[in-house]
């Protein structure tokens, strides 16, 4: 079983959000559900790639020399908990133990919350991050293995329009013949490949995967 005293806490990925946001905006720095999108497929991948090669792509989508929040001790505390969560990814997909992908709550012009499928729509950044790591390293996007091409549609099915690309057309097909009614069954459904992706690449168990409850959050 995974260390929970080693978890990150709620407080923790606050201060997490707060200090990516710190971050000069011309840096354009992820924000923490982006943030562990990216994480995550970087524990996906077959290889591994050293913290000082991904940890600046979170501090800076532009490639932005130094990118930082200015602060000696806030870019220390940051580093900090960002590898904080890097590894409590890695432990649990290790362990065979369910993910818990960080989002937050997508609201409506009048800040209300966004109910049934629309409610899916929080999980855009997380699905952001994740592409911009399998993007950037071999070992996913390129993959051979039908199992993992397969379980990648239950991650890039969450990418904003804007960012689809030739995936529109899938999923368009994934929306009529595997439709999800809410968040918490998108959640599920993703938590589920991303076990899946980790079983084909990493050789991990696969986790005993329960549904998560209405209105489960992280962040």
């Amino acid at each position: 079983m995974s260390d929970k005293s080693n978890a990150v806490t709620d407080d923790e990925f606050v201060e997490t959000d707060e200090l990516l946001a710190s971050i000069p905006v011309e840096a354009e720095a992820m924000d923490l559900a982006e943030a562990d999108g990216f994480m995550t497929a970087v524990q996906l991948l077959p290889k591994t790639p050293e913290t000082k090669d991904w940890l600046p792509h979170i501090l800076s989508t532009v490639g932005a020399k130094d990118a930082g929040t200015g602060n000696a001790a806030s870019d220390k505390r940051l580093r900090a908990l960002l590898l904080k969560r890097f590894h409590q990814i890695g432990d649990q997909l290790a362990q065979a133990v369910p993910l818990d992908p960080v989002y937050f709550e997508a609201e409506d012009e009048k800040g209300r919350p966004l109910i049934g499928k629309a409610a899916i729509e929080a999980l855009e950044p997380f699905a952001l991050g994740f592409l911009e790591a399998a993007q950037t390293w071999p070992g996913i996007l390129d993959t051979n293995s039908r199992a993992v091409a397969r379980s990648l549609h239950g991650v890039l099915r969450h990418l904003p329009e804007e960012a689809l690309g030739d995936f529109a057309q899938v999923k368009t097909i994934l929306d009529k013949d595997a439709p999800l009614e809410d968040l918490p069954s998108a959640l599920s459904d993703m938590v589920s490949c991303l076990a899946e992706i980790a079983h084909e690449t990493k050789g991990y168990d696969l986790p005993e995967l329960n549904e998560p409850e209405d209105g489960e959050e992280k962040a």
